[in-house]
């Protein structure tokens, strides 16, 4: 896309170079700085006023060795994303103020960054393909990945910003972000083709790496790169890498990784489009293109409500996406709704322990007003079809968090951060979770080494999916679905697929099909019917669902789900050809009950007698007390 277009373009000529790319005023430009909203700078300079005698904490070889001997990520990680946002609070706070106070943390902030052994964190090793055996840091482990990326995003606006009072304090303070953004990302950048991430190795599978590291070393060599001719060739990889993403992005615009990740792959794709225009005045364009437009439209089409959205596998829930990447998409693509949607949700303000994208802060910072003056909410699409993915969206009502709501999936169990979940699906009632998809816990070694698969909130069984006589889903992408069958009208949403083959040959399943339908209209309901063939009688069959809510039975046949202070669901079953039990899951740890609260439910339904072949529809209709 962008090398057919741009691809036999004098680049030299084409880019601005560094000191005509603007996106945002200096430091030193204070009627700018200063007319920002009163409260978005209390906020900000609040907040950096604690950290005047900030002590930068240490990055510990003991922790970094800690994933080596205990699996722990999070001790070397946590050090590493305080010393970044403090950084990039104090210095947005700085520019806001422009007194000074500030920059004396600011200076102290670059050098503890730009004295770091490597910006490279262990659980990257295995994603460079280099020292994955070492335990110590060394600067031969110079790669670029997430963490490098962002760091280079972080001192590169730094560097930008504050020109005038970092100069004036020394050059080379400055001099120093450029040596190091240099040998941490602009040379090994241009030096390897082998990334993964990049897309120009044959079999690898690009995702959400690839925007991330490319617009951390686009944003590097268009604020620091003075050589025209390295620029334009760096540029030029960049775009060849970018393609590369487009074109392995699913046709139907859905992101695979999920809505939290979307930020990073569809967002991070929009940040690098973004300033490539930005660097050419203008004249580097694809917003019209259709798989772009797609690529913005996926994000609202798949939110349920609030910060709710319909995430399978690795991604949380609660996706904490923020509005301003959105908003600017919609705006660069002409979509209203992903515009609404974007000025719906805010922007959030600093956060201690994050990525702190200060590129995107910035640009929020300067399109608050715009925003918040639209005045919009989120828009609530009622349907929503990604063929190529096989996922469904459904409610009850346009525009309105209210009523039944469900999100289903074919696909395959080789997706990217994929769960083994073919078949598997989401209800909310009312805007709250009725039945879910768990997401992940902390990211810790095994989360992606070749374990995975034992993580329990990985597997099938704790899906809203069946167990055939014990035996679970495969990961791999041969096990997937099939025969996928979708159709939607003022009356219901429908999907059908065949699930059989994403369960291993032992199973011995001749065919699954399980069909998703929501009713609409006068006495709106969910069914979800699974009609299945097997080669014998299993020695059991049960269908698990997973609950947040304290599954309760008024009779037989059914449990009642409160999901709200007097708002309730049923669930309605054939209790002559099912019993019934509870599990409850409290063993869940920060991350998952910041999705769910304290504790998981897993609601199994199984066949009383071994059955070969059998049609069960189970009903899911919401109600309210008197």
């Amino acid at each position: 896309m962008l090398m057919e277009r741009y691809g036999q373009a004098d680049l030299e000529e084409l880019l601005l170079p560094p000191e005509r790319i603007a996106p945002f005023p200096k430091a030193g430009d204070r009627s700018a700085w200063d007319s920002l909203p009163q409260g978005t700078r209390e906020r900000w300079i609040g907040l950096a006023e604690t950290y005047a005698d900030y002590a930068w904490p240490a990055i510990r070889a003991d922790d970094y060795r800690g994933y080596w001997t205990t699996g722990n990520l999070s001790r070397h990680m946590d050090a590493v994303f305080e010393r970044r946002s403090v950084l990039g609070m104090l210095t947005v706070a700085e520019c806001m103020e422009g007194q000074g106070r500030f920059l004396g943390q600011i200076v102290n902030g670059i050098m503890a960054v730009c004295e770091e052994t490597t910006w490279v964190p262990p659980l990257h090793r295995l994603h460079t393909k280099r020292n994955m055996d070492e335990c110590m840091p060394d600067p031969s482990d110079h790669r670029v990945e997430l963490v490098t990326a962002t760091t280079t995003e972080l001192l590169a606006w730094i560097h930008y910003l504050l020109e005038e009072p970092l100069e004036a304090i020394s050059a080379r303070i400055r001099r120093r972000i450029e040596r190091e953004v240099r040998a941490r990302t602009l040379e090994p950048y241009m030096a390897y083709d082998d990334y993964w991430w990049m897309g120009f190795v044959e079999g690898a599978r690009v995702n959400n790496w690839n925007p991330w590291c490319n617009g951390g070393a686009l944003m590097g060599y268009l604020l620091m790169e003075r050589d025209a001719a390295e620029r334009a060739r760096a540029v030029r990889k960049i775009m060849r890498s970018l393609d590369a993403f487009i074109f392995t992005y699913s046709p139907d615009g859905c992101c695979d990784e999920g809505p939290m990740y979307w930020g990073a792959s569809g967002g991070g794709l929009y940040g690098c489009l973004e300033l490539l225009g930005e660097a050419s005045g203008g004249r580097i364009d694809v917003f019209a293109e259709p798989l772009v437009k797609d690529i913005g439209a996926y994000i609202y089409k798949a939110h349920i409500s609030g910060d709710y959205f319909a995430a399978f596998a690795d991604g949380d829930a609660k996706a904490g996406i923020e509005g301003d990447v959105i908003y600017r998409y919609g705006k660069s693509i002409g979509d209203e709704r992903l515009m609404q949607f974007g000025a719906s949700r805010g922007a959030g303000g600093p956060v201690i322990y994050s990525w702190f994208g200060l590129y995107g802060h910035l640009r929020n910072l300067f399109q608050e007003r715009e925003r918040e003056a639209l005045g919009a909410k989120a828009p609530c699409v009622r349907d929503a079809w990604f063929p190529h993915t096989q996922v469904m969206t459904a409610r009850e009502r346009e525009g309105s968090e209210q009523g039944l709501y469900i999100a289903a999936k074919g696909g395959h169990n080789l997706e990217s951060h994929n769960h083994n979940d073919v078949g598997s699906f989401i209800v909310f009632a009312d805007g709250c979770p009725l039945f879910v998809d768990l997401g992940t816990e902390e990211y810790k070694a095994k989360t992606f080494g070749p374990d995975r698969y034992e993580l329990w909130y990985v597997q099938s069984k704790y899906h809203n999916l069946p167990t055939i006589g014990g035996v679970l889903q495969r990961n791999g992408k041969t096990y997937r679905a099939k025969d996928a069958m979708y159709r939607q009208d003022d009356a219901a949403a429908q999907l059908s697929l065949d699930i059989a083959e994403a369960y291993p040959e032992e199973a011995g399943l001749l065919s699954w099909r399980r069909t998703f339908k929501l009713a609409r209209g006068v006495g709106p309901h969910l069914a979800i019917t699974d009609d299945f063939s097997l080669a014998e009688p299993p020695g059991s069959v049960e269908y698990s669902w997973m609950t947040p809510c304290e599954p309760r039975s008024p009779a037989p046949g059914r449990f009642r789900f409160e999901y709200a202070a007097g708002r309730w669901a049923e669930l309605e079953y054939d209790a002559a050809a099912l019993d019934a039990h509870c599990e409850k899951i409290d063993w869940m740890d920060d991350r998952l009950k910041g999705n769910w609260g304290e504790r998981m439910y897993r609601l199994v339904l199984a066949e009383r007698q071994p059955v070969a072949q059998a049609s069960r529809t189970f009903t899911v209709r919401a109600g309210r007390s008197p």
